[in-house]
């Protein structure tokens, strides 16, 4: 597996999850956050392991759809950027304990 590709779907997934079915939303969250096989899986749902796999192919694809038409997760990962290299500057340049602080609980909250 692919850890940048299962961080990727991982984060999609907490940010476009509820617009999954239940169901979709529960496999992917099985196998991408608690790291459970195809075969737990389907033995949990009551369904063959390669429905497993096509949900997780299926649903995979609708998160990307998402993401490609709102561009959350990007944007996320752009002010992210932004506050880093903000925090950067502010430290190298300025009162180092009291923006740090205040730009470290923005880090932490996002």
């Amino acid at each position: 597996m692919d850890i940048n590709k299962n961080m990727r779907i991982s984060l999609l997934l907490e940010i476009y999850g509820n617009l999954l079915t239940t169901k979709q939303k529960q496999i992917l969250t099985d196998f991408y956050d608690n790291n459970m096989s195809l075969g737990e899986i389907a033995e949990n749902t009551s369904t063959s392991r390669q429905a497993v796999n096509d949900i997780i192919k299926r649903s995979q694809k609708i998160l990307e759809n998402y993401e490609s038409k709102l561009m959350l997760l990007e944007k996320f990962n752009k002010i992210k950027s932004d506050i880093t290299s903000i925090k950067n500057i502010v430290v190298n340049n300025g009162d180092k304990t009291n923006i740090n602080t205040k730009l470290d609980k923005i880090l932490e909250e996002i």
